[in-house]
């Protein structure tokens, strides 16, 4: 009886209107949400094209440095001045090594031999772009992993390999390589064995762990306090030309040489950001619609309802039938949607094969994305039919 009663009064073009609407504004949604989920690689992974984006900032060389090297060195203030500007978002600095430091290695297989004079420098961990598992180390290990910048690989394989009939080497081939490290100041020396762990696409230098750096220093260095000679700052939006005003003025040197990527990274979440408001924006009238369409449904019936009331049924019995068209409703434009996003990831997968990103199975956490948000919408019609059908009383007996 309470189905018939529904049936009667249903406006059908307010469901296909509400059913249109919401379509298109969960596709969007949903496609959305699954590129940003797709497309984080290019953000976070190690060999990512956009990561935040790190300015290096020292201060610019001039004749006074020849005579007074602590004119390069950051004071606090000035440390404290560019941690207050607005577009900064966290600031720490590279720790130098304070002794000497000696690499060499025996020929083997591809690798030649090879013997140099080197430094090293250490950030903290997590600032690092190209760390793997093994970027740990305690005062027990005789192992030192170690970072070095892609490009000096590219400069060996394709610039002095080149010059010297060498073989070039892959970048897989270099981390199994083991070499030695001899750190030493005037009284004592130590040897460590170290391996290539990551190489960095930014930071222009060769690191190590910052806890092994800070061993090190304690026991081979000066006993002095480190000098804060470059900054690494992470900015909230590169693309603020405060930014570069702000270092200019101070006539800072900035290495930004990953800054175009940054403005695009920026730029891209900022799209991400705005399709997805524009799906909702389009969302919110369609719900807004289902609740006109309940609202002047209950409202035709109320009399009915109240009479039914007064029959013995519940209201929660009353809401059901209302709920059952709902959820059923909700349930099938979801799946449609989802259906709509999977065939448009589908299309710009193919497309983001050039940045390298593999087309793998769909993000479980797009899954789970798609279920809650139906749920949220399909619990929101729900409450408001709750809210509607408890306003109705039954009529008076007279």
């Amino acid at each position: 009886m309470l189905k018939k009663l529904l049936k009667q009064n249903l406006s059908i073009p307010q469901l296909l209107g509400y059913s249109f609407t919401a379509l298109v504004g969960m596709s969007i949604i949903f496609t959305a949400f699954s590129f940003s989920m797709d497309i984080r690689p290019l953000f976070s992974s190690s060999t990512g094209l956009f990561k935040n984006e790190y300015m290096i900032v020292t201060k610019k060389v001039s004749l006074l440095s020849a005579i007074n090297s602590q004119s390069t060195v950051f004071t606090d203030t000035e440390i404290q001045e560019i941690e207050s500007q607005d577009f900064t978002k966290s600031l720490s600095y590279f720790t130098p090594c304070q002794y000497s430091v000696f690499a060499y290695i025996e020929s083997s297989g591809k690798i030649p031999s090879f013997s140099t004079e080197m430094f090293f420098e250490s950030v903290p961990d997590h600032l690092l772009d190209g760390a793997g598992d093994d970027w740990q180390w305690n005062e027990t290990d005789k192992f030192i992993p170690v970072i070095i910048p892609r490009d000096y690989l590219a400069l060996y394989n394709f610039g002095f390999a080149g010059s010297r009939g060498l073989p070039q080497i892959s970048e897989n081939i270099v981390k199994t390589v083991n070499f030695k490290v001899l750190i030493q100041n005037q009284s004592k020396r130590e040897t460590f064995t170290g391996r290539i762990a990551g190489f960095s696409d930014y930071l222009n230098t060769i690191l190590v762990p910052q806890d092994f750096m800070d061993w090190a220093n304690k026991n081979f260095g000066n006993n002095k306090p480190a000098k804060k000679s470059k900054l690494i700052i992470t900015v909230k939006n590169p693309a603020d030309p405060q930014t570069a005003e702000f270092f200019s003025s101070k006539n800072y040197d900035v290495k930004e040489n990953k800054g175009e990527q940054g403005k695009l990274s920026y730029f891209l979440k900022l799209i991400i950001i705005i399709i997805s408001v524009v799906g909702l924006l389009i969302l919110l009238p369609a719900m807004g619609l289902m609740f006109l369409s309940i609202n002047l449904l209950i409202y035709k019936n109320r009399k009915t309802l109240g009479n039914l009331i007064l029959l013995g049924f519940s209201r929660k019995e009353l809401a059901k039938p209302y709920n059952i068209l709902v959820f059923i409703l909700n349930i099938s434009i979801g799946i449609i949607s989802f259906a709509i996003a999977i065939v448009s990831r589908e299309i710009y997968m193919s497309e983001l094969k050039i940045l390298n990103i593999e087309n793998n199975n769909i993000d479980i956490n797009t899954i789970f994305f798609v279920l809650l948000f139906i749920l949220f919408v399909t619990f929101a019609d729900i409450f408001w039919i709750y809210k509607k059908i408890n306003k109705i009383a039954p009529p008076e007996k007279g």
